[in-house]
């Protein structure tokens, strides 16, 4: 699912850049930054930086009613934020697009802050980094810095669905006395 969100994101921010930008091979694309090859592709990169749990919607109880009467223990579902960058990956001599095209990058954002995917709505918003964390996410990378911007996908729930034990309910209460 992670695959096809970024996918899905960086496909509209092409759609979006094409307009004013004509580059045959397109101007944005899911990958890595870094990895240590000197090739820029001379487009916006959209690359996971990591992925983190929301805890702010509290846990739901493992157990459920079942239409039988009985009950199956079921994990919640988890409930994930993407962060990832979005950096404008040029060859130096093209320092000026990169800007430019990250320009409209934020536009794009700013733009589309709600998108849909597969039937399921995400929100993306911009995080600021502190210059350390910048620091440290671009050593991850290999040292080279690009123009960039760093964003929060909200809203990926993964459930297996799976039932660890199932049982009955009692028909009705057992009083001794």
């Amino acid at each position: 699912m992670i695959k096809r969100i970024l996918t899905y994101y960086a496909e509209r921010l092409d759609e979006y850049l094409s307009r004013t930008r004509h580059q045959p091979e397109g101007l944005a694309t899911v990958g890595q930054i870094g990895g240590g090859t000197e090739e820029r592709p001379n487009k916006m990169v959209v690359s996971l930086l990591n992925v983190e749990h929301e805890t702010s919607g509290g846990r739901s109880a493992p157990l459920h009613r079942t239409s039988g009467g009985g009950f199956a223990r079921m994990q919640p579902p988890l409930r994930l934020n993407l962060n990832v960058m979005l950096a404008a990956v040029f060859d130096e001599r093209q320092y000026a697009a990169s800007l430019s095209v990250l320009t409209d990058t934020l536009r794009f954002i700013q733009s589309m802050p709600k998108f849909t995917v597969d039937g399921t709505d995400y929100t993306i918003e911009i995080v600021s980094l502190s210059p350390q964390d910048q620091n440290n996410v671009w050593t991850l990378f290999g040292g080279q810095y690009h123009p960039s911007v760093v964003c929060k996908i909200r809203r990926l729930t993964l459930d297996a669905g799976i039932i660890s034990t199932a049982g009955k309910t009692a028909g009705r209460p057992v009083v001794e006395m």
